[in-house]
């Protein structure tokens, strides 16, 4: 009996030999989890906005009007790359095991409802595990700010679900070290046009090429699909 169980539920080798059975050979993690180490130095993805609509005397307001204003705070999350300004290899000495720092952030932008242009800016700060090896890291290891120059002309325009960030500056606290770097926002979209969609599968970015990219699983926040932003030192 119990030879006859191993044979149902193990996996049949693969045809194809190579040491693989077929189960190994056809599964590809990434079809479903990205590694943000391969996208850029620094990926966040916005878990929570709070934006307002402003006219232009800065008043609040319930729908665009001419000269308003669209202003946002999100608080941010993500990962930087092991070696980048954010995440720099001395965390080895805190984090032995580490491959990459986890980022959280706060961010706030003023954008023009005209033009899709503004300003950004925020303060983040790097943590590593602390104290519980299960749930995100904790423990501080940097701080910092953060500023530049916000153009979601792309997607304001409908053109695509696209924005950038230029002349950004990074400043780390407790020094005078200041980064320069570029960003890219991408903005999930739907693109089958599904009318009954309850998980939110049908959720994609586009690429830099223009193609679609399924919207992974964890670049998700309770299971919501998330604006993710590419920063580049």
């Amino acid at each position: 009996m119990f030879l006859l169980f191993a044979l149902v539920v193990e996996p049949a080798p693969a045809l194809a030999g190579k040491g693989k059975t077929t189960t190994e050979s056809q599964w590809d993690l990434s079809q479903i989890w990205v590694d943000t180490n391969a996208l850029a130095d620094v990926v966040l993805y916005e878990v929570t906005e709070d934006m307002y609509l402003r006219d232009a005397d800065g008043n609040f307001v319930t729908s665009p009007v001419p000269g308003g204003r669209r202003t946002a705070v999100a608080q941010l999350s993500g990962w930087a790359k092991l070696g980048s300004p954010l995440c720099p290899s001395w965390v080895l000495l805190v984090a032995p095991t580490a491959t990459k720092c986890a980022v959280n952030a706060t961010g706030a932008d003023d954008l023009s409802l005209a033009t899709g242009k503004g300003t950004l800016s925020g303060a983040f700060s790097v943590v590593v595990q602390g104290d519980n090896l299960v749930d995100a890291g904790e423990f501080v290891i940097m701080t910092g700010t953060f500023f530049g120059d916000a153009d979601l002309s792309p997607a304001f325009a409908g053109v695509a679900p696209l924005g950038y960030i230029k002349n950004g500056v990074v400043a780390i606290d407790g020094g005078d070290l200041k980064v320069g770097f570029s960003g890219t926002f991408r903005m999930p979209v739907k693109i089958q046009g599904t009318l009954s969609d309850t998980l939110q599968l049908d959720a994609y970015y586009i690429s830099g090429s223009g193609l679609p990219v399924w919207v992974k699983v964890n670049e998700r926040a309770l299971g919501v699909p998330t604006v993710r932003i590419e920063i580049k030192f």
